[in-house]
């Protein structure tokens, strides 16, 4: 036997139960208390309430979100520029598609945000790419994803005057830029143990990746938000009966929320309250007239989500064996002309 078959595991230590605890807690103990302020009776009725027409347009603003996210992945990962034989819908690739849902449903399902450490993984096996470089694309992902997401809120905010609104911007452009330049001052290439320094290294080498300040990776990050935000904001409207406006604040706030390290599982109770504030801040609108709404978008997206991610891993399975079939005959012809018997 060999001699790590036989090494025990690592318990978990009392620091990361408590954590584990404190996350669940916060979360479904936020959640019951909102549930505590509205009927359950409110939740099927808006539920019900949008049409047809709504629902599908959000499940379509919903798909092609993801088609955008798959995007750019495939210009930060550089997968554009690799002659391989994956197969292509419009040019865009079904492997990383692929990866695009099944993370997308593991960030959606995991508390803490815990689902994010399933890309690494998911690229080194779909994409073929080393973990060091799917770690720098998504620590670059999620910056661009962060400066989008306040970028839009302070263009889309309904009560902010303008001139706010410029200087808010101006700053945030400052600040990326600023910060894109202490992380070069601050890197260095000694080898350490300490979490700080592996950070700032695998920063410094995102902010490198040639492929990551291509022009598509932005514009597909601003696509994709816009286009989601769009499709929150009309099933929130269709419900609470809000102007687009104030509902795409609401929209906002989910996802805002969604960012915080602190969450339920399937961020259920964050969600909501983030929702609710963008709501709130917008209208004035209270948590009895605001949490059905809430509720039904986060079940949308969770169940597209889920769905999405199941489809990816069923359809992932059947392309390996597509491509173990298509590769078998072609292994065995050079076998035979080789002269190799079976």
């Amino acid at each position: 036997m060999r001699p790590t078959d036989t090494a025990p595991q690592t318990p978990a230590t009392p620091n990361a139960w408590w954590r584990f605890v404190l996350v669940w807690g916060v979360g479904l103990g936020l959640l019951a208390w909102m549930l505590t302020q509205v009927p359950r009776q409110a939740v099927w009725q808006a539920l019900q309430q949008p049409s047809a027409a709504t629902w599908t347009l959000t499940l379509m603003g919903l798909l092609l979100s993801y088609g955008l996210r798959a995007g750019r992945l495939q210009v930060v990962m550089g997968l554009s520029d690799r002659h391989g034989t994956a197969p292509r819908l419009g040019g865009l690739r079904l492997d990383a598609l692929r990866v695009i849902l099944m993370h997308n449903a593991a960030v959606n399902l995991l508390p803490m945000r815990a689902g994010e450490l399933s890309f690494p993984y998911l690229a080194s096996r779909e994409l073929r790419m080393p973990m060091a470089r799917a770690v720098a694309a998504l620590l670059w992902m999620r910056l661009q994803d962060l400066a989008v997401l306040v970028s839009l809120g302070l263009l889309c905010w309904p009560t902010l005057p303008w001139p706010m609104r410029l200087a808010a911007l101006l700053l945030v452009v400052v600040g990326w830029h600023a910060s894109v330049w202490l992380l070069q001052r601050l890197h260095t290439d000694t080898p350490g143990t300490a979490g700080w320094r592996t950070l700032l290294n695998r920063l410094h080498g995102a902010l490198l990746e040639p492929h990551h300040h291509r022009l598509a990776t932005w514009g597909f990050t601003w696509a994709n938000w816009s286009v989601k935000l769009m499709a929150g904001a009309w099933l929130i409207s269709s419900i609470t009966g809000v102007p687009p406006g104030p509902a795409w604040t609401g929209a906002l706030g989910g996802e805002l929320a969604a960012i915080l390290p602190v969450q339920g599982p399937a961020g259920l109770g964050t969600y909501e309250a983030g929702v609710w504030g963008g709501l709130h801040l917008g209208t004035g609108i209270d948590l009895r007239s605001a949490l059905p709404a809430a509720l039904a978008l986060h079940l949308c997206f969770l169940c597209c989500a889920v769905l999405a991610g199941l489809l990816a891993w069923v359809s992932g399975g059947r392309f390996e064996r597509s491509a173990s079939a298509k590769s078998s005959p072609s292994v065995a012809h050079s076998a035979s002309a080789s002269g190799n018997p079976d």
